[in-house]
């Protein structure tokens, strides 16, 4: 069985996290990432679409926890 040294071990981790950057990359000609403000507008938009549909499901009252949990 042949053994891995540190080095070679540190030389696959560099070379798969620079394969995941190179990935990671938009090509070029596509469109500009949206900005932080596009991210929370979109991550609340869909909080509530999530939280509508949650509500849709009727849950009996012997599956919702207790308000007061005692130790």
């Amino acid at each position: 069985m042949k053994t891995v040294t540190r080095r070679q071990m540190m030389g696959a981790a560099a070379a798969s996290a620079l394969a995941a950057r190179v990935t990671a990359q938009a090509p070029p000609g596509s469109p500009a990432p949206p900005s932080n403000q596009d991210f929370a507008q979109a991550a609340q938009e869909s909080h509530r679409k999530n939280s509508r549909i949650l509500a849709s499901f009727p849950i009996p009252m012997s599956v919702e926890p207790a308000f007061q949990f005692k130790a």
